[in-house]
């Protein structure tokens, strides 16, 4: 009983000592009601924009007499995929050369004569594409889909030389190689026509499991809670080591001391992060409040660390809000999670802001990984017996700094 009230009463100190800063708790209890929900309506809104892209005009030119232009422009001008970035229009090579000049057209395709003759027979015929300088963007787009294309073509031209060696092995009677040529070739054309059928269609957010408000909305608070340390130094510097040093001079641990400054930093941040997570409109508020108190208690060990680690407020200030930021980008909350790099993706799961963002999200009815409470669970209980014994060397120090 003497112990819990010695720690009750270290406890009732801390909190004192901390609630001398109200005007820094008000501030930042501010910017956590406000500033992460607006992030998130904000990015929600330039994410569900789109970019604002036009298309390209691909003028389509032959020799005289060859109808192939009017054919790709009736044809591939119907192939409801490539119409979304890609309209095709036949043109005589001087219109087109002068339509490219004026700008109503992205680029000139030139084909050779008797284009599609050549393609049948294997021949594949030298294509030039006339592009314009100062349009790198869609030059990049037309090159991409004329390799795409290629890559096609390569495809359907070995099934056709694979089909032909079967013929030549052995010629079934009556069918006669022309025929095979013109069967095999129109079948793959088919083929390409009805591509789509092939592949089956799934919509991905930007932000992965998330919907994209809530995403930013619980990185943002949590990449906030991270960098709270030195919303905490008052109760690991100064009078209140100086203070915890008499009392290990008869004969009390640290123990007391250092959990009941932990607990203090907890209540605060279950202050400041549960209102802004009402505020989201998700989950029950009992489960709600549970997880916060998760997420608090493991910011407020690892603000004790920064502040134990570091000999001074702007050090210990600089290491959390630099390890919070680093968090916060690798945690997709500042580029979203499926524009990152892909060796980036794949360590999204090591970063605290998506430990703490996952365990916040679920009492919202999303899955919780093995990753974000095992990861914080290990993590947290290290950065305790760390900051520990930093805690510990600090109070037995001759001289305790100011």
């Amino acid at each position: 009983m003497k112990e819990i009230r010695f720690f009750k009463n270290n406890l009732v100190l801390a909190w004192a000592r901390l609630c001398r800063q109200r005007w820094l708790l008000a501030g930042l209890a501010l910017l956590c009601l406000l500033l992460p929900l607006a992030a998130g309506q904000a990015a929600n809104f330039l994410l569900s924009q789109g970019v604002n892209f036009a298309g390209v005009t691909l003028a389509v030119t032959a020799p005289p007499g060859d109808d192939t232009p009017r054919l790709l422009e009736e044809y591939m001008g119907g192939m409801e995929d490539i119409a979304q970035y890609c309209q095709i229009a036949a043109m005589e090579e001087e219109e087109a050369l002068a339509a490219l000049e004026a700008g109503r057209v992205t680029a000139v395709l030139a084909l050779p004569e008797n284009f599609i003759q050549g393609v049948m027979w294997g021949e594949n015929p030298d294509l030039r594409l006339i592009v314009a300088g100062d349009r790198p963007l869609e030059s990049l787009l037309l090159l991409w889909v004329g390799q795409s294309a290629c890559d096609i073509l390569s495809a359907f031209q070995s099934g056709v030389y694979a089909v032909l060696e079967l013929y030549e092995g052995a010629p079934p009677p009556g069918l006669t190689r022309e025929q095979v040529v013109v069967d095999i070739n129109l079948r793959y054309i088919s083929l390409a026509l009805e591509r789509t059928s092939m592949f089956q269609t799934r919509e991905v957010t930007a932000t992965g499991t998330l919907p994209v408000p809530l995403h930013y909305t619980l990185t943002l608070l949590s990449a906030f809670a991270l960098s709270a340390a030195a919303l905490f130094a008052p109760l690991y510097s100064g009078g209140w080591l100086r203070f915890q040093r008499r009392l290990r001079g008869v004969g009390r641990g640290v123990g007391a001391g250092y959990f009941s400054g932990v607990a203090a930093g907890m209540a605060a941040l279950v202050l400041l992060l549960y209102p802004a997570l009402l505020l989201t409109g998700e989950g029950d508020p009992l489960a709600l409040l549970g997880s916060t108190v998760l997420m608090a208690a493991f910011c407020s060990v690892f603000c004790s660390l920064c502040c134990l680690a570091a000999e001074d407020a702007a050090s210990f200030g600089m290491a959390s809000f630099g390890v919070s930021v680093l968090s916060l980008a690798l945690a997709g909350g500042i580029v979203p999670p499926v524009l990152l790099p892909a060796p980036a993706q794949e360590l999204i799961w090591l970063s605290p802001v998506t430990w703490l963002a996952r365990l916040a999200a679920w009492p919202m009815g999303f899955g919780l990984p093995v990753s974000a409470w095992a990861c914080p669970l290990l993590s947290g209980l290290g950065m305790a017996a760390l900051a520990l014994e930093l805690y510990r060397r600090r109070v037995d120090r001759q001289e305790v700094a100011l």
